[in-house]
């Protein structure tokens, strides 16, 4: 059993024993007849259990046990309200259920007495504040819970769709590399496809020294494939230097212009560019072969252009698929910039692209079902340092309002110790003070509230104890119940 599950069935027999125990203390107290406490006792844990099952059956059954054991107890009213109106799931449901609750407890009235007008109202509002009122708050719960239940989902919904996309985004950079491969050893080809037909003694050097290259970055990209998440590029604008040197030793004439002030630059952003003059050099060696090339880096104040740009000369291949400037579109464009190509006005071709210096990398957020159960156990707590607090202010009160009563009521043991003929001086100082007595006493005598357990005994009102004086003593003493 989960832990969640252990501390629910601690919770339900907790409530159970207690709410037990407050149903059948008025009962047993009031005896009504010899059954009734039994019959309390005995179905108010079965109700509790139902409850859980079929609200409305239960607080129906509640009702018309009440209804013939003299009355439902508060506590048990209160809490088979609330729980009638969290778990049924029609509104409907609840109203049938509040109705047949309301009459019941009407109608136990007539245990006591003939069933007024006035009786009738004081138990309403009785049973709208202990019966309605709960099951109101409940309902609202209810619907809130309902609520967030909905944007739980939902927001795990968002959060599943944002490892996707970043799951997606790590796919998409291990294309990139791919694209790496295609563009790195693509450009060594070409320049050892022109080394091969040049006639120079020194060629074959060439041709070595651009396959090791080839094989060493083909090695590196490789290396990062094999790593499976997304790493810092393994070129920089830094080899832009040799790329040019390389394409020079084709016999290509190649210029490098820098212009602005060069500054940090993100790694996405930096890899971008640098593919970027790659694969303008590669095509200008393949398709303006004997032309000049101009390398372009300019550091504008809000984004970095890198080009390529080419004048006419002999194509040295006579077809291209055009996958290296489809590819080349996509990786600017995740970088955050934008690629031009096309031709010059001189019969060349340029290549560029503008980049922001700062690229967004997309990292996955933190698990939000983590986050939610962080959050859920922290509300638990709340609630459970508030229940505690509210039960602890409810027992404050209680013996607030049980001392209360001690110092202005009279107890049966001090009712039984005080005897008749004894001086009034005596007896005074055994009673509470004169301002806390019942009024309406006739003259000589003084009323005083007998205390709480025996009004809770009472069969009929409010039970008063009488004291009567004649001459400085202690004349006449009495009970009286049915006081209201």
């Amino acid at each position: 059993m989960e832990v969640r599950g252990r501390w629910r069935l601690v919770y339900e027999i907790g409530l159970t024993t207690l709410v037990t125990a407050a149903a059948t203390a008025p009962v047993a107290a009031a005896a009504w007849y010899p059954a009734a406490p039994w019959l309390v006792g005995v179905t108010t844990p079965l109700l509790m259990v139902l409850r859980l099952y079929q609200p409305l059956a239960a607080y129906v059954a509640a009702a018309l046990v009440g209804l013939g054991a003299g009355g439902e107890g508060a506590v048990l009213l209160v809490v088979l309200s609330a729980s009638l109106a969290y778990r049924a799931a029609r509104m409907w449901q609840v109203l049938i259920g509040l109705a047949a609750g309301w009459i019941c407890y009407v109608l136990s009235i007539l245990w006591e007495g003939p069933l007024t007008v006035q009786w009738a109202v004081l138990l309403s509002a009785v049973f709208a504040l202990i019966g309605c009122a709960p099951a109101g708050v409940a309902r609202l719960v209810r619907r809130r819970r309902t609520l967030l239940t909905a944007m739980h989902h939902r927001n795990v919904q968002l959060h599943s769709g944002h490892a996707e996309a970043a799951r997606q985004a790590r796919l998409r950079e291990r294309a990139r590399i791919a694209r790496d491969l295609h563009d790195s050893l693509g450009h060594k080809l070409t320049l050892i496809s022109l080394y091969a037909g040049m006639n120079r003694s020194d060629e074959t050097d060439l041709i070595k020294q651009t396959s090791s290259a080839a094989m060493a970055e083909l090695r590196q990209i490789l290396g990062l494939l094999g790593q499976g998440d997304t790493q810092p590029s393994v070129r920089s604008l830094a080899d832009v230097d040799d790329l040019a040197e390389q394409a020079r030793a084709s016999g290509t004439a190649v210029e490098i212009v820098r212009e602005g002030e060069p500054r940090p630059l993100a790694a996405l952003t930096e890899h971008a560019a640098y593919r970027v003059i790659q694969e303008g050099l590669t095509n200008a060696l393949r398709h303006a072969g004997g032309g000049s090339v101009t390398v372009l880096l300019r550091y504008e104040p809000d984004a970095l252009i890198a080009g390529v740009t080419n004048t006419a000369g002999r194509s040295t291949v006579r077809e291209s698929s055009g996958q290296g400037l489809l590819g080349l579109t996509e990786r600017v464009r995740v970088a955050g910039g934008v690629l031009y190509h096309g031709p010059t006005p001189d019969g060349g071709f340029r290549l560029a692209a503008t980049l922001a210096y700062t690229a967004e990398d997309f990292t996955p957020a933190p698990d939000f079902v983590a986050v939610v159960d962080r959050h859920t156990r922290r509300s638990r707590l709340v609630l459970a340092t508030t229940a505690v607090a509210i039960a602890g202010f409810l027992v404050l009160c209680g013996a607030g309002l049980w001392l209360t009563a001690d110092l202005v009521a009279v107890d049966r043991s001090t009712y039984d110790a005080i005897r008749i003929g004894q001086p009034e001086s005596q007896v005074r100082a055994q009673l509470p003070d004169l301002d806390t007595a019942v009024a309406g006493a006739p003259d000589g005598c003084v009323d005083y509230q007998a205390g709480m357990l025996e009004q809770l005994g009472a069969q009929d009102g409010a039970m008063i104890y009488r004291f009567c004086f004649r001459d400085g003593v202690l004349v006449d003493k009495r009970v009286r119940e049915g006081a209201r």
